[in-house]
């Protein structure tokens, strides 16, 4: 019993290590962190408890984005599904499905093309039915840069107009898996 108790003390202590290892920004990490770091890393990637502080420093993005999926049936209509936004769902959603917001702001990237084909295959068979079969999905990116703030206080000026770019990096034929 006493090693039982012993066991499970010594993995709530190193999970909290763990936690608050991650939680500190990587140029403030020293030495003995950063090795704790690298030697949790499989078990905290793995389970999605990493910590990433490209939101606020030391260069945050200067871009809103967005993440759609262009989804055309065999009979030539076109559906656009678009990835969650956090800010559209309630609370309880947000709690939930917090995770589709890191999906959306890395599924955009090019360094993360090997989840693509899967990507296109979810939203695929989100509208994939028999007799109204999906042809294939497209996946595009879509930004707009964010202005320079501009005011009495401080310097900039604020265009009228600010424009949104838009790009298909992604376009797969779509396999049906409803039988016919």
């Amino acid at each position: 019993m006493r090693l039982r108790a012993w066991l499970v003390n010594a993995f709530i202590v190193g999970y909290v290590s763990s936690i608050a290892a991650w939680s500190i920004p990587a140029p403030l990490q020293p030495a003995p962190v950063r090795a704790l770091n690298r030697l949790t890393a499989p078990y905290m990637l793995r389970l999605g408890f990493w910590q990433g502080w490209d939101l606020f420093a030391p260069d945050p993005l200067a871009i809103n984005i967005d993440v759609e999926a262009e989804v055309t049936f065999r009979d030539g209509r076109r559906v656009i599904w678009a990835f969650p936004r956090m800010e559209e769902l309630s609370y309880f959603d947000r709690y939930r499905k917090e995770r589709y917001r890191k999906w959306r702001e890395r599924v955009r990237l090019d360094r993360y093309r090997v989840v693509w084909p899967d990507t296109a295959r979810y939203v695929g068979r989100l509208y994939d039915r028999p007799g109204d079969p999906v042809a294939e999905v497209a996946l595009i990116r879509r930004w707009v840069e964010i202005p320079t703030p501009a005011g009495p206080w401080l310097p900039g000026r604020v265009s009228a107009v600010v424009p949104t770019f838009s790009y298909q990096f992604f376009a797969a034929p779509f396999a049906s898996e409803v039988p016919p």
